[in-house]
Formats: structure tokens, sequence, C-alpha cells
């Protein structure tokens, strides 16, 4: 039976991947290099740390790796604050469904507090009849709060506790293969809805692949045979 819904943000909630890859661009021009756009794929849903780390081997970086990543969080920082990003359509269907039926349900992200305040801030602006982020859901879960991020699982392990719910009875929806592996190995059940970035990429672990969230509440039914 599922009891709790939990929605990764970045890429899956609201398209915010182009501003990341935005600020991983401008910092790398910093060094005078111009990153091949093929190599983005492989960035999604990883922490930063490890994108930096590839980084500096294909690129042969001597750079300190904090200095590069301090470089590109202000760029990021920035950039969300000012660029537009959408939300990815199905979203406010399928949350609102989910509050009907009395479920609780999350935002469980790799990125930082301030990241999510500001992305899930501009969000609700949009909705204000829906308050604020931090009444809307019943929790919010940041890379800050555990040690081992995506692919690890101990996010959602730490967000099945904060809303008092066993894993088995959690519903994931991931856009990454971390973000999903990182649910699978938390014992929960998983969907992926990649996105441009992510759709030629394989998705172990996840009970199934949707071809966006408009597509999604029928496994909110505990009793549907495919979920």
């Amino acid at each position: 039976m599922i009891r709790a819904v939990l929605f990764d943000m970045d890429g899956l909630i609201v398209d915010t991947e182009p501003i990341h890859f935005m600020a991983f661009r401008g910092m790398m021009r910093e060094y005078g290099y111009e990153i091949d756009g093929g190599l983005m794929p492989g960035f999604v849903g990883f922490p930063e740390a490890d994108n930096i780390r590839d980084l500096k081997r294909i690129y042969s970086l001597e750079a300190p790796a904090e200095e590069m990543a301090k470089r590109r969080y202000g760029l990021f920082m920035k950039l969300i604050r000012v660029e537009r990003f959408d939300v990815f359509p199905g979203f406010w269907e399928l949350s609102e469904e989910v509050r009907r039926r009395g479920l609780k349900q999350a935002v469980v992200s790799s990125s930082t507090v301030e990241q999510m305040e500001v992305i899930l801030g501009r969000l609700f602006e949009t909705r204000p009849e829906l308050g604020g982020p931090q009444s809307y859901f019943d929790a919010i879960v940041t890379g800050d709060d555990i040690a081992n991020n995506k692919p690890a699982p101990d996010i959602y392990i730490h967000a099945a506790e904060r809303l008092q719910v066993a894993p088995p009875e959690c519903l994931v929806f991931e856009d990454t293969p971390p973000g999903v592996q990182a649910a699978a190995d938390a014992g929960m059940r998983v969907i992926a809805v990649p996105n441009e970035y992510s759709e030629t990429l394989e998705f172990p672990g996840a009970h199934a692949v949707l071809g966006g969230l408009c597509d999604a509440i029928r496994y909110l039914d505990a009793e549907d045979p495919a979920a």
C-alpha cells in the first residue's frame, strides 16, 4: 500500500538542468575550456563533486576541485535567481491528486538547502494559493541532510524516517539512473520519468519508465497490477 509519494526536484518537477549546465559551462570557460555538450547526460543525477572530478580528469585540469566547485556553485546561484525555468507537465496534477487521497508527499533532492529554497520558492510564486513549499510538502529533504548523496540510498532512507513511513510504502519519481538506484536500494518502488537529457539512459531498478508525469496517477493505486 502506498502511503507517501517522493519527488526528485531538478529535471523531474522543474526543468532546471539547462541552468545547471550553464553554470558548468561558465565555470569551465573561466579555465579556458568549452565543455562538449555530449558529456551532459552523464552528469545528471550525480553529486557535483563527481561531476567536478570527471571534468578534471577529462580536461586534465590541475585546478583544485574545491575551487572549481565554489565557482560553479556561485554561478548557478546567480543564474537560478534570474533565468526562467518551467515546471514539467503533469506535476501539479499528480501532486494535487496525492493530496486529495491523503497521502504524504516530499521533495527529495541532492541539491543544497540554499538551492532548494530558491527553486521551490520561485516555483510556488506561480501558485500562491497553495502557500509555500514548507507548508505544502510533508518533508523537504536536501543533500545537506545526509553524508552520502545519490546514488547511495541514504537520502531516501532519511526521507522515509522524516515522513514516518516504511520504505516499501513509498512511491518515488526520479529522472536519472543514480536517483532510481538510490530509491530502489532504499527499498522503495520507483518510477523513472526521464527528461531530454536522460531519455537515452538505462534505468535498472525502476518499476516502470514513463514518458511524463501526466501518465503517473495510476501508479498511486495499490490495486493497480502494474504498480
